[in-house]
């Protein structure tokens, strides 16, 4: 169920740069021209800005007995529509969490609340706009009925490959997860992301997406913590005899003088995107492009400040040293198996 909502999210958030994305942009496009025009115009008008409405559901879904799509839609569907615009009115957008009380004094009709609630950037503004411009009965069965026939008419084709390589991604994360210092946990399944949790924080939840790699996102829900990070390669891919993906992703990560130089700069001292694109003088995109690269491989962590929403990227060193030990061993083939290949 997260997938779909990321798919739908990504694939229409028309300010995503979908070049950046394994998957690839022509993927992203051929999800978008795949759905009829009045789906097109449906998904993007309750959007609200940047389809913001498709990401708050992520919030809603969090809190559902299970995750599989059909009884996911059958929960929401018997849900009240006060709770259900309640639970989107709940989505912080990374930021910190929402105000119960003025969450409930805006749906009471508190103009002062409501007006709070519309402060924040214009991405948020039309989205809480959205929210609140369509009757709550109309708001819910118009979204459900828009992400049924989304997952009917356009996702159905990738719904079984991609569920089953996220349920053996999330097997993996529980297992790292058990009994583990949370903040480290969010760094190893985002390849290095650095996340302080916030005060108020009860439970965190770890979403792996396919459609995501090799970006992770983290959202607030009220006392949730949600996680959504980059499926390993080793995931996707089922070759035995291939080189671990994540040796092969350092070494193109390395193969270019840009991230290199990038690189060089991190070693000095933690940067910004913004310091790096001025002292390498290279456009913020170009950066941006090439850190997720070297985050792709590893090569770089995240600090993430959710207070004043600052992002600094710091080398990771101990990361290289792992590179070259993983080469020698691929490289070593034991004498067995030597003997084995030798025979006629």
């Amino acid at each position: 169920m997260y997938e779909l909502l990321m798919t739908l999210w990504l694939a229409f958030d028309d300010s995503e740069e979908h070049k950046s994305f394994e998957i690839g942009a022509d993927w992203f496009r051929g999800i978008v021209e795949a759905t009829p025009d009045d789906l097109r115009r449906e998904i993007h008008y309750l959007g609200g800005g940047k389809c913001v409405s498709w990401s708050a559901l992520r919030g809603l879904v969090a809190r559902a007995p299970a995750q599989d799509i059909d009884a996911v839609l059958d929960w929401l569907d018997e849900m009240e529509p006060a709770e259900f615009r309640r639970g989107l009115l709940a989505y912080s957008c990374g930021r910190a969490p929402r105000d119960d009380e003025e969450i409930e004094r805006a749906l009471a009709g508190d103009a002062t609340a409501l007006a709070e609630l519309l402060e924040p950037e214009e991405e948020l503004a039309d989205y809480y706009q959205t929210v609140f411009s369509l009757e709550q009965g109309e708001l819910k069965r118009r979204m459900i009925g828009a992400l049924r026939r989304f997952r009917d008419e356009v996702y159905a084709p990738h719904e079984e490959e991609f569920a089953r390589t996220t349920a053996k991604a999330a097997a993996g994360a529980a297992a790292l997860a058990t009994g583990a210092d949370p903040e480290r946990v969010i760094e190893a399944v985002t390849n290095g992301l650095d996340y302080r949790i916030q005060p108020g924080v009860s439970r965190l939840i770890l979403v792996p997406s396919v459609v995501l790699r090799p970006w992770a996102v983290i959202d607030s829900y009220q006392d949730l913590l949600l996680v959504a990070f980059p499926v390993a390669e080793e995931y996707v891919t089922a070759d035995a005899d291939a080189p671990p993906p994540w040796v092969v992703r350092a070494f193109k990560a390395l193969a270019d003088d840009k991230r290199l130089r990038i690189l060089r700069r991190l070693a000095e001292a933690p940067s910004t995107l913004d310091d790096l694109a001025e002292v390498l003088d290279l456009t913020k995109s170009t950066v941006h492009h090439h850190v997720g690269l070297l985050r792709s491989a590893g090569l770089v962590r995240v600090v993430v400040d959710p207070v004043r929403q600052t992002k600094t990227y710091a080398l990771r060193p101990a990361i290289l040293p792992g590179v070259w030990e993983a080469v020698d061993q691929y490289l070593t083939v034991p004498e067995e198996e030597q003997q084995v290949r030798s025979q006629p």
